[in-house]
């Protein structure tokens, strides 16, 4: 089985979508992911008690897009060779709840997609050119 890309980003749920885990502040409502993790804010009792995780939903519309038509600079560590690099599309999605997700699109060229277009969550395998192939969360547009 490939690696996840990092763990507590991601779950992979029946339906082959990537369902990401997010986190709530219970005094405000606000919602961000990745999660906030309260281990980070050095045992604070009101803030650990204040993040709760939540799950975010697997469908959301296309806020905007791009595509990435060169090498990425360094820490980039997939293919560096400018004359093989196979160009990919990055977005953000806009989930229910209200946040934007930055995301690979798959499943879809440029020119086939439009802002506004229904996508669902799935997940797309990376393969670096100096290690071992992980699997990661993306978005495509839903069937």
């Amino acid at each position: 089985m490939t690696a996840l890309i990092t763990e507590g980003l991601f779950r992979v749920d029946g339906d082959d979508r990537a369902v990401l885990f997010a986190s709530r502040r219970r005094s405000s409502g606000v919602i961000k992911f990745p999660a906030e993790r309260a281990i980070l804010f050095d045992g604070d009792p009101d803030i650990q008690g204040d993040i709760e995780a939540v799950e975010l939903s697997t469908e959301g519309t296309l806020y905007t897009y791009t595509t990435q038509e060169f090498v990425p600079p360094l820490p980039y560590k997939g293919n560096r060779d400018p004359k093989s690099f196979t160009p990919y599309v990055v977005g953000f999605v806009e989930l229910a709840e209200g946040v934007l997700v930055e995301t690979l699109i798959v499943g879809a060229t440029a020119e086939e997609l439009r802002i506004g277009q229904h996508l669902v969550s799935t997940t797309t395998t990376l393969q670096p050119s100096d290690g071992e192939a992980v699997l990661t969360f993306a978005f495509r547009p839903a069937d």
